[in-house]
């Protein structure tokens, strides 16, 4: 068996060499060389068609993306009821365009009343004290007078608060107040109002007066040159102060009405909200609440012009909105996880 397996390695061993040499120093075969290219031109296919699917891919990412980023929300009815959900109809309006300026509230100069004596004399009796209210007519002091050694009484000129004592009983009267008697009940606002926007106030303007997170309305009853010399105009404003509302040297804002624009269409500012980078409101079809980018024009305290995005008669949210931006972006972030 040894003998045989020899031969047999020789002749395998020779078979081999000549297939090596006849390979050299020859073209491959034509169909070896076309086999490849086609099978090249596979590869570069498939490359490519692997490509287009990650184009593909990433495009389907983005509108998937697009789609996550949710723009409404469905709320039952008695679910909104009861979350204070309330819708108004959109609808034409006024912008009041307004003069923003700052004050004080002062004494009427004739609620002012500081009680001296007629004559000369001793203060022989004292009926009020300081934080008494007087009445027009009451009687105030009794001062007995040097020279008559007659004694008369002072009475109050308006009605009023006691708001000063400078004397006491038993001390002589001089030309110095005795007494000092004030009223509030009618108050002067003093509004300053600078060089810009001088030639747009006038006499009989509404004013919307805040003081002390108090709202009044009046209007202008006088335009004054500052006393002190100053470059601004004093804008007063009578304020009715039965109820005490206010007090003088109180603090205060106003607004003055200086034209009124009448547009197509505005929604309460209590129903704007930015989202996305944009201006929004809430746009309500049955139960469905969908958020709608607006484009705005001018602005008052309370309502605002809406140039696109809305149309006349649609219901949008006026009131707990935030409810529904909430909702939204809840929903959107749920998608995008």
């Amino acid at each position: 068996m040894k003998q045989l397996l020899f031969p047999l390695c020789l002749f395998f061993a020779f078979s081999n060499q000549a297939w090596s040499s006849d390979d050299h120093g020859h073209e491959p075969s034509p169909k070896y060389t076309e086999h490849n290219e086609q099978a090249t031109h596979v590869e570069h296919d498939k490359h490519d068609e692997h490509e287009k699917h990650d184009a593909h891919g990433d495009d389907d990412k983005h509108a998937e993306h697009d789609e996550h980023e949710t723009n409404h929300v469905t709320i039952a009815a008695e679910i909104a009821q009861k979350v204070g959900i309330k819708t108004t109809q959109a609808v034409a309006g006024t912008i009041t365009k307004t003069v923003r300026a700052y004050g004080r509230l002062t004494l009427a100069a004739d609620n002012i009343a500081n009680i001296t004596a007629r004559f000369p004399g001793v203060v022989t009796n004292l009926y009020v004290n300081i934080g008494d209210k007087v009445e027009k007519g009451q009687r105030l002091a009794q001062v007995e007078s040097n020279d008559s050694l007659q004694t008369y009484t002072l009475s109050a000129p308006i009605s009023g608060v006691v708001q000063g004592r400078y004397v006491n009983v038993g001390e002589t009267t001089s030309n110095a107040p005795l007494l000092l008697i004030t009223n509030t009940t009618m108050l002067w606002a003093e509004v300053q109002i600078f060089p810009s926007a001088r030639a747009q106030v006038k006499v009989g303007q509404a004013v919307t007066l805040k003081a002390n997170d108090i709202l009044y309305q009046g209007t202008i009853a006088h335009l004054l040159p500052a006393a002190n010399g100053e470059a601004v105009v004093v804008a007063r404003v009578r304020v009715d102060n039965v109820t005490d509302k206010f007090a003088p040297n109180d603090m205060l804002a106003a607004h003055i009405e200086i034209a009124h624009l009448d547009v197509p269409l505005v929604v309460a500012n209590q129903a704007l909200h930015s989202m996305r980078n944009q201006d929004v409101v809430f746009v309500k079809e049955g139960d469905r609440y969908e958020l709608r980018p607006v484009t705005l024009g001018y602005r008052d305290d309370s309502h605002t012009q809406v140039l696109s995005g809305l149309e006349v008669g649609e219901q949008y949210v006026v009131e707990n909105s935030y409810l529904i931006k909430a909702d939204i972006e809840k929903s959107g972030a749920a998608h995008e996880h």
